[in-house]
């Protein structure tokens, strides 16, 4: 009931369960995921708000590593994002998988959210590697997107950096014909 009412953004219904017992703002789901991770998901900006000012943890992480920031990148959500980070959500928390909310940026075709990110990130976290070896360069390379690609190199992102098989950003803007 939680989970369903964070996500469909039932304030009040939220608002009643939580003042009775403060610790369901901390509980978790079968993944890991808190009312709060499930209102990000929901796309709830007002719930969000709700549930941060009622305690949640903002930086809490699922059974995949994820926060709450990195499902709001995800999802490609700019609001939630932008909500999330001036709430104090950390942008540099890697997810099981080695990956900042900046790798999961460059999926989303609308720039604006990679650029919120790089605004927050420092050199190291632009070059940070994932698991896999690959940084947010080689993740916008492998999405075709040209526009994200540019302002990380203006940013400062290594074009030299290699992943596990040994390829460079550029190999894999080759690789899907960028």
């Amino acid at each position: 009931m939680v989970y369903q009412a964070a996500s469909n953004g039932d304030v009040s219904a939220l608002t009643a369960v939580i003042r009775e017992d403060p610790s369901i703002l901390e509980c978790c789901d079968s993944e890991g995921c808190t009312p709060l991770m499930h209102a990000v998901s929901g796309r709830q900006v007002d719930t969000v708000k709700l549930l941060l000012k009622m305690g949640a943890n903002i930086n809490t992480q699922d059974t995949y590593g994820r926060t709450s920031l990195c499902l709001a990148t995800y999802l490609g959500w700019l609001e939630g994002c932008v909500s999330l980070l001036r709430n104090g959500a950390k942008h540099n928390i890697p997810d099981k998988n080695g990956r900042l909310p900046l790798h999961a940026a460059t999926a989303e075709p609308d720039v604006r959210l990679l650029t919120v990110l790089v605004q927050q990130s420092n050199l190291n976290e632009i070059n940070h590697q994932d698991n896999e070896g690959m940084t947010a360069l080689h993740w916008a390379a492998f999405h075709n997107q040209p526009q994200h690609t540019q302002m990380l190199l203006k940013k400062g992102a290594d074009p030299t950096l290699v992943d596990k098989d040994f390829k460079t950003a550029l190999h894999w803007a080759v690789q899907v014909r960028n």
